[in-house]
């Protein structure tokens, strides 16, 4: 009897230490630090955005490193413009809501009548009980609807929940693992941040790759392609 072959699993180790077996991993390192440095320009966040949707297209294609050079700066730019693109979308609504949720609240707390000022914390009230779910539910899809985005190079792909959905529910575990292996490195980069210079410029970055490692790993061990 042939044995039976074992389905490949989530690797949770692999995400934090794939980095260093790229030979040229610190001078990657350190350059996206500087552009990850150059986010409080907002123009940074377009070149990291973009490098790291390509480090998650070659770690699904199983490179042996799959950090790039950064020689192609253009195309990152380009790539995270589009990413930054679909996170807007996501996060505008909520920006919508929050502002729904305090309105009320400020415009009937400014008329002298008990009963209006009531009414008003009561409709902020209301606001902010549609305000939690649809928080979780933009954090739960985000990150798949950005890995669609970045695995297919297309901003529609991002929107397509048909495709997105039953990716999620048939894929459910590794998903999970993904989002454990993302609070971690967001632990990670900012314990960097008590380090100075150093946290700034190596942690903060190597945080966007341990987590793209997450996700790529869950897309690529998904029972059914997307």
């Amino acid at each position: 009897m042939a044995p039976v072959e074992s389905q490949p699993s989530f690797d949770f180790a692999k995400p934090f230490t794939y980095v260093f077996d790229d030979p040229r991993w610190l001078q990657k390192i350190l350059i996206g630090g500087l552009f990850h440095l150059a986010g409080v320009f907002i123009v940074g966040w377009f070149f990291v955005t973009g490098y790291v949707a390509q480090v998650t297209r070659n770690i699904i294609a199983g490179h042996e490193h799959p950090l790039p050079e950064w020689e192609d700066v253009g195309n990152f730019f380009n790539e995270g413009l589009r990413l930054v693109g679909v996170m807007l979308v996501f996060i505008l609504p909520l920006i919508v809501l929050a502002m729904g949720m305090m309105l009320p609240g400020i415009l009937f707390a400014a008329i002298d009548n008990e009963g209006l000022q009531t009414f008003g914390s009561l409709l902020s009230g209301c606001v902010s009980c549609l305000f939690v779910p649809v928080v979780l539910a933009v954090t739960f899809f985000l990150p798949a609807s950005l890995l669609f985005a970045a695995v297919e190079q297309r901003f529609k792909a991002a929107f397509e929940f048909g495709r997105i959905w039953p990716f999620l529910k048939q894929n459910i575990g590794n998903y999970l693992l993904a989002v454990v292996v993302y609070l971690i490195a967001r632990f990670v980069g900012g314990f960097g941040i008590m380090l100075f210079c150093v946290g700034v410029v190596f942690t903060a970055f190597w945080s966007f790759l341990i987590t793209c490692h997450g996700f790529a790993q869950a897309y690529k061990l998904a029972k059914t392609k997307p």
